[in-house]
């Protein structure tokens, strides 16, 4: 029979501080569990649909509120980056119109 080797003793340091890599019994466990892999955006979007469906189910009402929350929120990012398109060309005409404005400066050496 071999002999069982003895742990070292940690530090003092260690000892009076605790172990900074000491793994946490919850850590442990997870570590045994293989990782699922993240849900891929597909996997989201079902997993919504179906929760709006439980909730249409027991719900229309909620639902509905839900449904119209979404649209006056796409409706939003819709009119400002409208707004901002329309900024952006205004801001370009008036970049314009103030080079055509400025007379052009010709060299003294022509």
């Amino acid at each position: 029979m071999k002999p069982k080797k003895k742990k070292a003793k940690p530090s003092l340091l260690a000892r009076l501080f605790g172990a900074k890599n000491k793994a946490k019994p919850a850590a442990r466990k997870s570590a045994k569990d293989p990782k699922t892999p993240p849900k891929t955006p597909l996997d989201r979007s079902i997993a919504e649909i179906k929760t709006m469906v439980r909730i249409g189910e027991n719900n229309p009402a909620r639902l509905a509120n839900i449904l119209g929350n979404l649209i006056k929120a796409e409706q939003a990012k819709k009119a400002k980056a409208d707004e901002d398109y329309q900024r952006l060309i205004q801001d370009i005409l008036d970049r314009e119109q103030k080079k055509q404005e400025q007379p052009p400066s010709g060299s003294a050496g022509e």
